[in-house]
């Protein structure tokens, strides 16, 4: 088994928002950031009944917890997310984020069942 991360990205305000996916057996990594360069930002965990924990960080809290508390509910596995995005965009991407995060998913879904 290999590690493959699924990418897309999404626009809010003219910026790009892009967003990589990669599941293993018992959890589901993510990874959200602002441009053209993937960055480390705050770093939540989330188990599948939706108890959320701050690991790093705290500028993009509240969305990472609602990412994960998604993807941890949709995949039923522990969802570790990362968020680098400004300050000020955190209520303006919450939607195209989670959107973003959903077409992941079922990308990966979709990976996975290939093979």
């Amino acid at each position: 088994m290999s590690l493959g991360f699924s990418m897309d990205e999404t626009t809010f305000d003219d910026k790009k928002l892009k967003g990589a996916v990669a599941e293993l057996g018992n959890a589901i990594i993510a990874i959200f950031w602002e441009g053209d360069e993937p960055r480390l930002g705050t770093l939540t965990v989330t188990l599948p009944n939706r108890i959320s924990s701050l690991l790093l960080g705290d500028r993009n809290l509240i969305l990472g917890q609602l990412v994960g508390e998604q993807l941890a509910a949709v995949c039923g596995k522990m969802a570790l997310v990362s968020t680098n995005l400004p300050l000020s965009a955190e209520g303006a991407a919450a939607k195209p984020l989670l959107d973003l995060a959903k077409k992941l998913v079922s990308v990966s879904a979709r990976d996975r069942s290939r093979g």
